[in-house]
């Protein structure tokens, strides 16, 4: 485990651009209290990734604005209240960022990562950022699919084999806010061919990209 002390000592304050955390504020609404636990969480990326693959040095020098930004991005579609789960949080985008922008004493977040050494990470970021937020350590087709109300993912699965994964919660009536790259629309294209779905594509702060809200989800009957 990785002190707060220790990591809030030497903060990682810009990426290699210049871009860093009051940059954050040209794109979304951020309190100072925010801005602070993302620090704290950058702080312990920052110290665990010395000591497990969390994230390569080429990507944490962009850290602020490949992963930061692409992630707080979410913070306005996702429900003030109520429980967000998300799948395959792996060191901790969006899942982290989203709790760290919780201001509503009712919003509780779930981290689902199957490797330990990234659970351990997760543990000691929501401990030492105080967030409202849980691990759950199981592969995502195997934990029991508590209830939540919101999904997200980034960078876990196609988006076919997502809405698959996360097909239980749908069926509980949960929406989903999942980023992704460019290949977007061809993904998404591939995802109707089995399933049927409302979705709103919102253009992604990270090029060309977008956000997909997904709700309404059913199989195709063939």
């Amino acid at each position: 485990m990785f002190a707060a002390a220790q990591i809030e000592s030497e903060p990682r304050m810009r990426d290699e651009d210049g871009f860093g955390p009051d940059d954050l504020k040209d794109y979304v609404d951020v309190s100072r209290e925010t801005l602070d636990r993302l620090q704290i969480i950058v702080g312990e990326l920052d110290g665990w990734r010395r000591k497990t693959n969390l994230i390569g040095p080429a990507e944490f020098g962009r850290v602020w604005r490949r992963h930061v930004l692409d992630s707080i991005q979410l913070q306005p579609h996702i429900p003030a209240t109520g429980h967000t789960i998300d799948l395959g949080s792996g060191s901790g985008f969006p899942a982290l960022i989203l709790a760290a922008c919780a201001s509503d004493p009712d919003a509780r977040f779930s981290l689902v990562e199957s490797v330990g050494k990234k659970c351990a990470f997760l543990r000691a970021a929501i401990q030492a950022a105080d967030l409202p937020a849980k691990v759950i350590q199981g592969r995502v087709e195997a934990i029991k699919p508590v209830h939540a109300d919101c999904i997200t993912a980034r960078a876990f699965a196609p988006l076919p084999k997502l809405i698959e994964y996360a097909e239980p919660w749908f069926a509980q009536g949960a929406y989903g806010v999942i980023p992704k790259g460019r290949r977007w629309e061809e993904e998404l294209t591939d995802a109707l061919e089995s399933w049927r779905f409302a979705y709103e594509a919102i253009p992604s702060v990270s090029g060309d990209g977008a956000v997909l809200k997904i709700s309404e989800v059913s199989r195709v009957e063939r």
